[in-house]
């Protein structure tokens, strides 16, 4: 249902029915959008105060749903201040995650203690692509952040250091230094319309309280310079930066072993994923001039069933293909599940996983000074008065 929804309001569905669908939600985006309108404006003006914690927070996040990159971005973010020196942790909600526990310890530092059903699947790529950085997942994302702290204080270390918020954009209870704002090149404002008729989670005009705009994609846009200029003339005061999707390597699920990209020149390929830009990830493979690509694409966030590999079997026989490749977030769902039903025909499925990483490709030295900007001038504050107000924390800005 969820599935076909999805491609009711982005159009993809034609007809009566879908037009009629389409009616029906229309009233319930004004209705949302009024709602999201009020928060907003309790927020800035106050009346909703956020909470701080006592070290930086830097926020990645969007206003379409699906995928835009904000993963990729954490990441990136997180590599790069731990290349320079900085203890960091990152902090999800843990969407479709299932595990009592409201807050939940994914990776304390030193290694992974909670697995892919109670964590959910960004929190344990994140953990694979980041040893040594502490990962927390929970709605209440100021209480993960204390979470995140205490474990940095149990190991002797100050709580001086950076949280990254994967998808915190619209988390206003918690108060951030930096808010980074991702944006699909090829789709930068999805549908135009709001949820639920529509992708967006917030309106155009949300994107004036950023502080970065980081257009992702670029390599399948037609003209990332047009909707940069677009984007300059609508957020004057917003820096702008552009990056794209670098696959990195190709690798077999089950053991490891890696595989030269060239391995899929030619190649029968059915893709397979569970992400909010499936046919981003489409794209990507059709790069390296496979003979063919069969995308099947399960609702984000999916947890794979063994019906559902009956179904892959199925599908790989269909086209004859000669691998089936899928996603980092998508990998440790679907190698779970083969793992349950291993006497199971689908046991035979072999999972080739495409691993991509984030790579700016403009300013990268601005965008790279920009984050020891706002990280050195809160860790400077913090140190000489712990009292500090919010507003001396960054003087440059407001509270989000």
């Amino acid at each position: 249902m969820k599935k076909y929804l999805y491609h009711v309001i982005t159009g993809q569905h034609k007809g009566k029915l879908p037009a009629f669908i389409r009616g029906v939600l229309t009233p319930l985006s004004w209705i949302y959008g009024v709602l999201v309108g009020l928060r907003g404006w309790l927020y800035d003006r106050r009346l909703l105060r956020p909470k701080r914690l006592p070290c930086a927070v830097l926020s990645v996040g969007n206003i379409v749903a699906g995928g835009t990159g904000k993963t990729p971005t954490a990441i990136w973010i997180a590599k790069y201040l731990q290349s320079e020196g900085f203890r960091v942790a990152v902090l999800l909600r843990g969407y479709r995650r299932k595990g009592e526990a409201s807050i939940a310890v994914v990776s304390d530092g030193k290694q992974s203690v909670a697995s892919v059903t109670k964590s959910g699947d960004e929190a344990t790529m994140i953990v694979s692509a980041l040893p040594g950085v502490v990962v927390v997942v929970g709605k209440d994302r100021y209480a993960a952040g204390r979470k995140a702290i205490q474990l940095w204080e149990s190991m002797g270390i100050p709580p001086n250091g950076i949280l990254i918020l994967d998808d915190g954009f619209q988390h206003r209870r918690l108060a951030r230094d930096l808010d980074i704002v991702t944006i699909d090149s090829t789709q930068p404002f999805g549908t135009g319309k709001l949820l639920p008729a529509g992708t967006l989670r917030e309106p155009r005009s949300a994107l004036k309280r950023a502080d970065v705009l980081l257009l992702t994609r670029t390599e399948f846009s037609p003209s990332p310079l047009h909707i940069k200029a677009h984007l300059e003339a609508f957020v004057s005061r917003t820096q702008i930066f552009e990056s794209r999707h670098q696959p990195t390597r190709l690798y077999r699920l089950d053991t490891g072993e890696e595989f030269p990209l060239d391995l899929l020149k030619g190649k029968r390929l059915l893709a397979v994923c569970g992400i909010g830009n499936p046919e981003g990830f489409a794209q990507t493979l059709s790069r390296y001039a496979p003979q063919c690509v069969k995308l099947l694409a399960f609702p984000d966030h999916h947890q794979y069933s063994p019906k559902d590999l009956i179904h892959l079997q199925s599908q790989a026989s269909e086209i004859n293909a000669d691998l089936i490749v899928t996603t980092q977030k998508d990998a440790q769902k679907l190698a779970e599940t083969a793992v349950s039903c291993s006497k199971s025909r689908s046991a035979e499925l072999r999972f080739f996983v495409l691993a991509i990483e984030l790579s700016i490709t403009a300013d990268q030295d601005a965008f790279q000074q920009k984050l020891r900007q706002v990280v050195c001038g809160v860790q400077t504050a913090c140190h000489s008065d712990t009292t500090v107000s919010d507003s001396h924390l960054n003087p440059s800005r407001g509270l989000k």
